[in-house]
């Protein structure tokens, strides 16, 4: 019997937070999409700013500091990510101007690209605090960079990859609801008397059912199957993070053939 090629599906989605199931490949090509994913997929974030106007109580820099961790929203193909990647070249103007008549809060929806449109998918963080009659204007420039250069460019955060989990419920227990309840996850629970899986993929193989039950529950890893977990953080959207994510590890992965190409060569013609 043939082995099945490599395959990715989604297990579940909950807001921004995510779990992919990757089958047919080793734990370490999924480490290496799940590092990829954080820290080499590019993304927008403010990274020039002039301020034209600020009488708030509030530093420049405090002020820079905070616009630059605003999510932007990054509207590019994943094969312009991974082009720009390789060549960052992408930048997008914004422009901020907040007038206090009343004291208020300024929230990331008074971040506007030049056709007028909020540029974050988070419009409710607040960027700083003005009382009536405070000012704060300012134009901003969003540059192509990578989660390795600085957190504000992560398209992703709170990323893990584990061996998909086997459960397996060999036998009774003296108290099956005692060792449900060890389960952080709800994974397992007790229904009749009995143990009963509930989800193998909620286990983060934590092994602490194990431990208040050895001779009733083993839990392992499957060799061949993964769980890569991801929140969004409002850059870009799931399917082209991680496409360009696999864009960006297969082009780099050429590039390492190339050169190995190019060595061997060189060993037979000497």
């Amino acid at each position: 019997m043939t082995e099945a090629g490599p395959s990715l599906s989604v297990i579940s989605k909950e807001g921004q937070s995510y779990k992919i199931l990757l089958e047919g490949i080793s734990i370490a090509l999924a480490n290496s999409i799940r590092r990829v994913l954080l820290a080499f997929v590019p993304t927008l974030a403010i990274d020039e700013i002039i301020f034209d106007e600020n009488n708030t109580s509030f530093y420049r820099e405090y002020i820079a500091h905070r616009l630059a961790l605003i999510p932007i929203k990054t509207v590019m193909s994943y094969e312009e990510l991974a082009d720009n990647y390789f060549e960052p070249k992408a930048e997008v103007d914004m422009a901020l101007d907040a007038k206090a008549e009343k004291d208020e809060v300024v929230y990331a929806s008074e971040l506007k690209f030049p056709d007028g449109s909020v540029a974050t998918e988070h419009p409710r963080i607040p960027i700083i605090s003005l009382t009536a009659g405070q000012n704060l204007r300012a134009e901003l420039r969003a540059k192509i960079g990578t989660g390795r250069d600085h957190a504000k460019w992560q398209p992703v955060s709170a990323t893990s990859v584990i061996n998909y989990p086997i459960i397996k419920i060999n036998g009774s227990c003296e108290d099956c609801a005692k060792c449900a309840s060890a389960c952080p996850t709800g994974a397992i629970t007790e229904k009749n008397g009995k143990l009963i899986v509930v989800d193998e993929a909620l286990c983060t193989l934590c092994g602490m059912c194990m431990d208040q039950c050895p001779e009733a529950i083993s839990v392992s890893g499957d060799p061949r199957r993964h769980i890569l977990s991801f929140d969004l953080n409002g850059q870009l959207d799931a399917r082209t993070a991680l496409t360009a994510a696999l864009e960006i590890l297969n082009r780099e992965l050429g590039n390492i053939l190339s050169q190995l190409e190019v060595l061997v060569n060189e060993e037979k013609t000497q």
